[in-house]
């Protein structure tokens, strides 16, 4: 009598093999599946945290060189004071003829310190930014930035409320436009145009990409100003159309009770 015996196929010849090959299959498309998933995320992830150092970066770079600008408007006004300074030394009669002549050559700090207080406040912005030389080259130009603002702009203003003012002859010539001069553009500004060099060189960002930032940023505070515009014509035509409504009901009413 023959007897056939079954054989189960994880028994079979080679069986043991095609599983073991499944399973390795199955391991690799779950290990190639993580990779994808986790490395995805972080590359996500990183690509974010570029974007905002980048951003960060430009903010800080733009209020530099919009800094830099206002100073060398101020330095340029020095410069155009001295020359009418000594045109007053060669006739005082100017100041006869304008007692208030020289008032328009003061220095003025203009720049708002909001990217400063965003940079200096928050340690998380040194995290950010990811350079610690880069964190320091913009701590010392706003302090440049600061030593401007009292040595030269409120120092001036000193000077010249000590005097009584700068409308007379003695007043004028008692004003060190010179000097001033010498320490704006040979000490302080032609220190911050070096810092602002090194700061551009070490986050590789071009005066083009300035540029552009600037038109981006103008771009957006226009939209801005225009929202803010339409926004109000569209509240008064709301409450113009109210108004028009009640008058119209009181006139209807008015020619009820006649």
């Amino acid at each position: 009598m023959n007897v056939k015996v079954h054989t189960p196929k994880s028994m079979k010849l080679g069986s043991g093999m095609a599983t073991t090959k499944q399973f390795l299959l199955s391991l690799v498309a779950t290990t190639i599946s993580i990779i994808l998933t986790f490395g995805t995320a972080a590359w996500v992830d990183n690509r974010k945290k570029e974007e905002a150092k980048r951003e960060m970066v430009m903010m800080i770079l733009y209020d530099l060189a919009t800094n830099i600008e206002q100073v060398e408007q101020t330095d340029t006004l020095l410069r155009q004071g001295f020359d009418m300074q000594l045109k007053v030394a060669e006739n005082p009669k100017l100041l006869e003829q304008d007692p208030f002549l020289m008032t328009k050559y003061i220095p003025v700090s203009k720049y708002t310190e909001t990217v400063e207080r965003i940079f200096s406040s928050n340690i998380e912005t040194i995290n950010t930014l990811g350079n610690v030389f880069f964190a320091e080259n913009v701590s010392e130009f706003y302090r440049l930035r600061k030593m401007y603002k009292t040595d030269i702009c409120d120092m001036f203003m000193h000077e010249i409320e000590k005097q009584g003012g700068l409308t007379e002859y003695e007043q004028v010539m008692n004003i060190d436009f010179q000097g001033s001069m010498i320490y704006s553009s040979g000490i302080l500004l032609s220190n911050m145009k070096e810092i602002f060099a090194r700061c551009q060189e070490m986050m590789d960002v071009t005066t083009a990409d300035i540029e552009t930032y600037r038109q981006k940023r103008q771009e957006m505070n226009q939209a801005s100003a225009t929202d803010s515009i339409e926004k109000a014509l569209i509240e008064e035509a709301i409450r113009n159309n109210q108004r028009l409504n009640e008058a119209v009901d009181k006139g209807k009413k008015a020619l009820e009770n006649k």
